[in-house]
């Protein structure tokens, strides 16, 4: 199984896109969600560090997911699921040090 992701950040929009593949079949996910609707989340971990940066989280995105059968060398759509509602959450996650 290989997996490719990306995620670009746009002026209005976030978007992820998600492939996977396997020997048989090849499986596309694309998801969107307008920043204007995503809150900006202050997260504090349980041991008071704060390690994310512009965590960003909404619930109203939409999408496609996109399923391909590999037939003799070339992709043959199988089916196509158009989502809505869809959970959206990205920000930045600082490694930092542990000190204290």
């Amino acid at each position: 199984m290989k997996t490719q992701f990306s995620f670009e950040e746009q002026e209005e929009t976030v978007r992820w896109l998600v492939r996977q593949e396997n020997i048989h079949a090849v499986m596309e996910t694309e998801v969107f969600c307008r920043k204007e609707d995503m809150l900006l989340v202050n997260y504090e971990a349980p041991d008071g560090s704060k390690r994310h940066n512009r965590l960003w989280n909404g619930g109203n995105g939409w999408g496609t997911v996109r399923l391909y059968e590999k037939k003799d060398g070339c992709l043959e759509p199988v089916d196509e699921i158009r989502a809505t509602h869809i959970g959206c959450e990205y920000g930045e996650y600082d490694q930092g040090t542990d000190e204290q």
